[in-house]
């Protein structure tokens, strides 16, 4: 445990620097405070309002069914006794959050209970960078490395009073980052032992996942070439089946009969009961896992376009050239994937508009198989200017 001087001594450093910071000083000192700081502080500037009290939340039943239906669950089954016992030791909240940075796990320390509960610090959290700024969670998803948040470094005063160590759980076969582990206290708690050991946890977790590892029960990929797995395998459907599996995730609330009708045909003179029929086809190939009156996915699905799309309106352009691979459905005549393709296309046009990288666009274009124009033209641009 660091001295109790020298910790108030840094924090007073660190605070006096995140109060110039946020009133645009020009006396902020960048030598006392780490570049990865600095640099999420300047992220969160663009997005978070400074008088947040708390980070957003989803109710407990969707948290609940989050981590029932996550892989996390199980393979963090074996370490989830140690981590209650760290948090009930050491006065800390240990949690586990998605690669989205909601939390899915959390047990408190009853020294740690209250805060948690009064800043959300709880199943269903958001502590992604987008929610509540600078934080180890968000921070460690963003970086893809372990990492310590002390006192003022947070971007949003409610957490000024704790530290947090939080690590990536990384699939030991792909490289995937499927969760990030996170262990707080109180500040004055602070011990520079915190962050190895939320590494060797993560890394244990990590080490139980299954060797092949699906993103969800359902994966839809609908950029460029369609391609579906259900349970990991392929699934050869036609586009029309397709088209209807990514309304399904587009509305994860459900679709009447009438509404799903419209979005799909539109004014075409196709009959409710040919609707129908597709519906019913397609439920028997997902082993009835679609539900009806509304109809609905009753699994968890990953879509391609839906993570673009989320990544695209939270200025993450890395992630989203990363998964970008052509237009979305380019052959559907659907009017509300028509709409979806339009705003797809046209925001991430804008992201390739302000890539300054031609290093970065080269790599996506060898990737990509279809659709990739955008990218060509705005490499060209580029290359013209040097």
């Amino acid at each position: 445990m660091a001295s109790s001087t020298s910790l108030s001594q840094r924090r007073r450093i660190i605070e006096t620097q995140w109060s110039r910071f946020q009133s645009g000083s020009p006396f902020l000192k960048s030598t006392e405070i780490r570049e990865d700081i600095m640099s999420s502080w300047q992220r969160s500037l663009q997005f978070i309002k400074p008088r947040q009290t708390h980070a957003p939340a989803d109710d407990e039943y969707t948290a609940l069914q989050r981590w029932q239906q996550s892989q996390l669950c199980q393979a963090a089954r074996r370490e989830q006794d140690q981590m209650v016992q760290l948090a009930k030791e050491g006065e800390l909240v240990a949690a586990i959050a998605d690669p989205q940075g909601r939390l899915l796990w959390t047990f408190s320390s009853s020294h740690m209970r209250s805060r948690a509960e009064a800043v959300n610090f709880t199943a269903g959290g958001h502590w992604d960078e987008h929610s509540v700024g600078t934080n180890a969670v968000g921070l460690a998803m963003k970086l893809r490395r372990s990492v310590t948040v002390f006192s003022s470094e947070h971007y949003l005063p409610f957490v000024h009073d704790w530290v947090c160590y939080a690590a990536p759980i990384m699939h030991p076969q792909s490289g995937e980052v499927v969760g990030i582990l996170d262990m707080s206290t109180t500040w004055n708690r602070h011990t520079p032992l915190g962050q190895a050991a939320v590494t060797e946890l993560a890394r244990s977790i990590g080490r139980c996942l299954p060797s092949c590892l699906p993103r969800a029960e359902l994966e839809i990929h609908a950029l460029g070439q369609p391609r579906i797995l259900f349970e990991g395998k392929p699934l050869n459907l036609p586009m029309r089946q397709v088209e209807i599996l990514c309304l399904l995730a587009l509305n994860p609330q459900g679709l009447t009969l009438e509404g799903f009708h419209a979005a799909l045909y539109g004014d075409s003179r196709v009959s409710l009961t040919t609707l129908k029929a597709e519906l019913s086809h397609l439920r028997r190939l997902l082993g009835g896992k679609i539900g009806s009156r509304p109809y609905r996915l009753q699994m968890p699905v990953w879509a391609d376009f839906v993570q673009v799309w989320q990544a695209l309106r939270q200025q993450r352009s890395d992630e989203a050239f990363a998964l970008y691979r052509g237009s979305f459905l380019p052959q559907s005549t659907s009017p509300e994937l028509e709409e979806w393709r339009h705003c797809i296309d046209a925001v991430m046009g804008r992201a390739l508009e302000s890539c300054q990288e031609p290093r970065v666009l080269m790599e996506k274009l060898c990737h990509s198989t279809s659709g990739s124009e955008l990218v060509r033209e705005r490499l060209a641009e580029l290359m013209s200017m040097n």
